[in-house]
C-alpha cells in the first residue's frame, strides 16, 4: 500500500511539471531553451532511450507529435493513454503552449505567396483562414465585341442646275429639289444641258452594341493564408494553445497570431504582414461608339417631258458631272437616298483590381 502510494505521487509530480514546462510564451522560444532529446529542454522529457522514452527532436508541423501510435500533439487527446493531452504530454516536446494576445486571434501558421487555395494545412491545422493578399494580379476585362446596326441617315437637300446651252453654259437656273418631289421646269424652257451634286450627309447614326465585360475573379499575386488549429489542442490554460516550435515550408517560421486592421504588434510577435482584406474592382470596356464615316448619300435625277412627272420619264447621271443634251424636260424629280455602314469603335478593357482600405494584420515569432 505504501509503495503504490508512492508511485502515485511521482507520477502526479511528473505529470505537474510537464503541464508547467508548456505554458510559455512564444517570444520565449529561443533554441537554448528547447534543445534536442540530448538536452533537458522545459518542454520534453529526459533523451530517448529511457524509461519514458518517444520524445520527438524536432516537432515540425509534419509530425504532430509522436508516432507509432505515441501522442498527437494537437487533436486534443489523450492517445497514448497516460493521462496528459497534447501539450501536457511529454512526448509533446516539439509543442508548447502559446498565449494569445488579448483582441487578437491565433495561433496559427502562415502561409504568403501564390495560389493559396492549393496549399494543403498541415495535420492539426486544418481551420483555414483567408487573411487576404497584396499586389493584386493586373488580369484585365475581355470585352465582347463592338459592332453597328444600319445607319439611320438624313442627306442635306440636293439641287440641280440646268443650262440653257450645252457644255454647262448659257442661262441657268439651280432648283432644290426635296426628295422625291416633282418640280415643274416651265414648257417653254428646254435644257441644253445640266449638272448635279450628290447630296451631303446632313445625319447619320447606327445604334452599336457589345463591349459588355467579363471580369475574372479578382485574385492577390501574394495570397495570405493562416492554418489555425481549431478547438480541439488541448493540454494549455485557457487563452493558450498548443502550437509547434518549428514549422515546415511552405509555412512561414513562427506560430503568428492576427486582427483585423492595420495595427503594431503585440509584444513577443514582432515579424509583422499586412494583408488587403477587400478589393476594389475598377475594370470594365470602353463603351462602343459607331463613326459613320462611312455612310454616302446619293440622288437619281429624272426628267420628264410633261409637267407634273407625268408621261415617260428618263434617269440620267447625277453625279456632278455636266450632262450634255439632256432630253426635253417640263420637270423633274429626284431620290436620295443613304447607303454605307457605321464602323465600330470602342470595347477596349480598361481599368485595373486595386487593393481597397480593409487590413488584415499578422504578426509571427519567431
Amino acid at each position: 500500500m505504501l509503495r503504490r502510494s508512492a508511485f502515485q505521487s511521482v507520477t502526479a509530480l511528473v505529470a505537474l511539471l510537464a503541464a508547467s514546462a508548456c505554458t510559455q510564451d512564444f517570444d520565449q522560444f529561443e533554441p537554448e531553451l528547447f534543445p534536442g532529446p540530448s538536452g533537458s529542454g522545459s518542454g520534453g522529457a529526459s533523451s530517448s532511450g529511457g524509461a519514458g522514452g518517444g520524445q520527438t527532436s524536432a516537432g515540425s508541423t509534419t509530425s504532430s507529435g509522436g508516432a507509432d501510435g505515441g501522442e498527437r500533439c494537437t487533436n486534443g487527446e489523450d492517445d497514448d493513454g497516460d493521462g496528459a493531452v497534447d501539450c501536457a504530454d511529454d512526448d509533446c516536446g516539439g509543442f508548447a503552449c502559446v498565449a494569445v494576445p488579448e483582441d487578437w486571434q491565433g495561433p496559427g501558421l502562415l502561409y504568403q505567396g501564390p495560389e493559396a487555395a492549393d496549399v494543403a494545412c498541415p495535420e492539426g491545422f486544418s481551420e483555414r483562414v483567408d487573411v487576404g493578399g497584396r499586389d493584386p494580379l493586373d488580369t484585365p476585362a475581355t470585352c465582347s465585341p463592338c459592332a453597328c446596326g444600319a445607319p439611320t441617315v438624313e442627306c442635306e437637300t440636293p439641287a440641280v442646275t440646268v443650262y440653257s446651252r450645252g457644255a454647262c453654259g448659257g442661262g441657268s437656273a439651280t432648283l432644290p429639289v426635296q426628295t422625291e418631289d416633282c418640280i415643274n421646269i416651265g414648257g417653254d424652257f428646254e435644257a441644253g444641258s445640266y449638272s448635279g451634286e450628290a447630296p451631303g450627309v446632313d445625319s447619320a447614326t447606327c445604334v452599336p452594341s457589345g463591349g459588355e465585360a467579363t471580369l475574372p475573379p479578382p485574385r492577390f499575386g501574394i495570397e495570405g493564408l493562416v492554418c489555425a488549429p481549431g478547438s480541439d489542442a488541448g493540454g494549455c490554460e485557457a487563452d493558450e494553445a498548443c502550437a509547434p516550435r518549428e514549422i515546415d515550408a511552405p509555412f512561414e517560421q513562427g506560430v503568428c497570431v492576427w486582427r483585423d486592421g492595420e495595427r503594431s504588434c503585440p509584444e513577443g510577435f514582432g515579424e509583422r504582414h499586412v494583408f488587403a482584406s477587400s478589393v476594389v474592382d475598377n475594370r470594365g470596356c470602353t463603351r462602343c461608339t459607331c463613326d459613320a464615316d462611312g455612310v454616302r448619300c446619293a440622288a437619281t435625277l429624272t426628267l420628264f417631258g410633261q409637267s407634273r412627272c407625268r408621261g415617260p420619264g428618263e434617269t440620267v447621271p447625277f453625279n456632278g458631272a455636266c450632262v450634255d443634251d439632256p432630253p426635253p424636260a417640263a420637270s423633274v424629280s429626284i431620290e436620295v437616298t443613304g447607303s454605307g455602314s457605321c464602323q465600330p469603335r470602342g470595347g477596349d478593357p480598361t481599368g485595373e483590381v486595386e487593393e481597397g482600405d480593409d487590413r488584415i494584420t499578422v504578426c509571427c515569432a519567431r
